[in-house]
């Protein structure tokens, strides 16, 4: 409602208030005073009556022959004289033809016979009673006005003024002089005086609204150039400001001048909103991201061109669409959106394999985050972006591959060669003793262990040596459980002398991963290695193989002095440690094998408690298995935020 519109109201509703409450007062005074007359004039008839029939009767009673001797013939005579009275009827129909409200005048007898009435037809009758008019004046007086104005609610009011002996004491009067009141006839009275307030009443309506229109127009002449410059900002039409009259307010005038001001700024910030936009969507738009911006009701505001080649649709046909005719929540990708916005859960990297018909299927990284919501809005807008798996994967190679260059040029080439020279001096060693102890069974297999070990370390050389160039990667099927069994075997010996406890759990349903057995050996052993030597004064080591989902879990926990909390950031870091004589290859070779193998560690450490890590790889089932003999280089996100 506009401030002209509230002033109008305002100013008739006032008016309208004095004017009811004048009327209401106005109708309380004229009713109260019609009540008081009718009272007051009803009062009076009936004592005239009775002064009157008192004469009549007295005259009449003096001419009687014989007179009465006792009580009962004085009574009767009286009410014979007034009954027998032909010009009585007519003096009481003349006494009450001055009181507008007054029905009807009688007289009685004790026993209720109307003997005269100022209505003759009714001479004989048995008074029917009625209620005393005193009683009703004393009654509250909306209660008495309500039951005057209401038709359904009328009725008959009494005055009875008995007549007896002079100086006499009777147990009941001889004659009743009865004065009848309608309330009828009190609204005829009154009603003159209501339709006059009602007219008064409605004029004055008809005066605020004149007043009321005339007024605003004159005071708010002003505001009303205010509002049209106002508006005129709002919608980016920035005229020039008309002349203001010569005899407008000062505060008008220093209003519009501030106007004039904001006007000026608004259309900067104006005009800087619609650059930044701009560059907004055409950053948006060179993004390889796919953004879909929804509103709170979930329809398609606006979506970049990166869309159509994700998805291959066209974005300009999906604006305005809903969200459930776009990824029917029947599929993998909407229902991943349907639950997430259900139940306000933010998703981040959501691998969803998506089926494009003819385009073919494309695995995706979906993300699905929440706008601020506006005051009054239920729920807030939704932000869907979307990211091509494959892609990703790549530049995470890239980067992996100049992180790895820029950690071999921190690396002598001397070390290397100080770890394979003793090496091929050890392997020759071998080949020698295995010579001369001969071919006994039992030393031919501990020699066979040294030599498939010191092969092993071998590799590890020359993989080192081999940072900067894709690792050949000899992929098969590989059971995590019976390759943790086989290490734990292999370092029982050194767990016992460091009074260590080995606790293995093997699960029986753990399917089968695809990787390389040599450097899964390498990354399981250097970790439980690390767990041993973290328990200077002894403990237990728990190692468990499982299955979560479509992912086979190594879980290792030791309790040791576990890793400062400022230094977790850091362990996965090339030449890292916090041993004393520790080289800080082991973990970062770990990190790399797990990366090789598209799959995550990660772990949680309480000082002086101990640590847990987690190695979770993807199971053979769920896996692409890529051709053998090929260079392979897949390094997931989990794996990188670890590094």
């Amino acid at each position: 409602m506009t401030l002209k519109s509230q002033l109008r109201v305002s100013i008739v509703t006032m008016v309208t208030m004095a004017v009811v409450a004048q009327s209401i007062a106005s109708l309380r005074f004229a009713a109260e005073d019609k009540f008081r007359d009718a009272l007051e004039r009803a009062q009076a008839i009936a004592e005239q009556v009775r002064h009157l029939v008192v004469q009549r009767v007295n005259e009449q009673a003096r001419a009687a022959a014989p007179a009465p001797t006792t009580l009962g013939e004085l009574k009767e005579l009286m009410q014979k004289l007034v009954e027998n009275d032909p010009a009585l009827p007519d003096l009481l129909l003349k006494t009450g033809a001055n009181a507008s409200a007054v029905v009807e005048i009688m007289v009685c007898d004790d026993v209720g016979i109307i003997l005269a009435s100022s209505l003759p037809q009714r001479q004989r009758l048995t008074y029917q009673s009625l209620p005393d008019l005193n009683e009703w004046q004393k009654r509250p007086l909306w209660d008495r006005i309500m039951e005057v104005l209401i038709q359904s609610q009328s009725r008959d009011y009494a005055i009875v003024t008995p007549i007896g002996l002079q100086g006499g004491a009777l147990p009941q009067p001889i004659l009743n002089i009865r004065v009848v009141v309608s309330t009828v006839l009190i609204r005829t009275a009154i009603l003159p005086h209501v339709q006059t307030l009602a007219a008064v009443s409605l004029l004055s309506l008809l005066g605020s609204i004149l007043l009321a229109y005339l007024f605003s127009n004159v005071v708010l002449r002003s505001l009303d150039r205010l509002s049209r410059r106002i508006e005129s900002i709002a919608t980016g039409q920035y005229t020039t400001r008309p002349p203001a009259p010569a005899k407008e307010a000062k505060e008008f005038a220093d209003m519009q001048s501030k106007l004039d001001v904001l006007s000026q700024q608004f259309r900067g910030a104006r005009e800087d909103m619609v650059h930044l936009r701009n560059n907004i969507e055409r950053m948006v738009e060179r993004l390889e991201e796919s953004v879909l911006l929804f509103s709170p009701d979930l329809q398609l505001v606006s979506a970049n061109r990166s869309v159509e080649r994700l998805l291959g649709t066209d974005p300009t046909e999906m604006t305005g669409r809903a969200l459930e005719d776009l990824f029917p929540p029947a599929t993998p990708l909407g229902g991943l959106l349907d639950e997430s916005i259900r139940n306000r859960h933010p998703v981040s990297d959501a691998q969803i394999l998506l089926d494009r018909g003819e385009a073919g299927p494309i695995r995706l990284l979906v993300n699905v985050e929440f706008l601020e919501s506006s005051p009054g809005e239920a729920r807030p807008g939704v932000m869907v972006t979307f990211r091509d798996a494959e892609t990703r994967r790549q530049l995470r190679s890239q980067l992996d591959i100049s992180t790895r260059l820029a950690a071999i040029s921190r690396l002598t080439g001397g070390v290397a060669h100080e770890i394979k020279n003793p090496l091929n001096a050890m392997a020759l060693h071998l080949e020698i003793l295995r010579s001369k102890l001969g071919a006994e069974e039992h030393v031919e297999q501990e020699l066979r262990v040294i030599g498939g070990e010191i092969a092993r370390l071998d590799r590890v050389v020359k993989t080192f040596l081999d940072f900067t160039r894709p690792v050949d990667l000899r992929l098969r099927n590989v059971n995590l459980a019976d390759m943790t069994r086989q290490i734990m075997t292999l370092v029982r010996p050194d767990a016992e002398r460091a009074q260590v406890d080995l606790d293995v759990d093997l699960a029986e349903n753990v399917p089968p991963i695809r990787g390389d057995d040599d450097l899964l050996k390498q990354a399981l052993l250097n970790v439980i290695n690390n767990g041993i030597e973290a328990m200077k004064n002894g403990g237990r080591l728990a190692v468990q193989v499982a299955r979560e989902g479509e992912e086979v879990v190594v879980s290792i926990a030791d309790q040791g002095v576990g890793i400062p909390a400022e230094v977790c950031d850091k362990i996965f870091n090339l030449y890292f440690t916090t041993k004393q004589k520790g080289s800080g290859i082991g973990l970062a070779m770990t990190f790399r094998i797990v990366q090789l193998h598209n799959a995550t560690i990660d772990f949680n450490s309480r000082p002086g408690e101990g640590t847990t890590f987690r190695l979770r790889f993807p199971a053979a089932e769920a896996t692409s298995e890529p051709s053998n003999g090929k260079p392979v280089e897949d390094f997931s996100e989990a794996g990188a935020g670890k590094r």
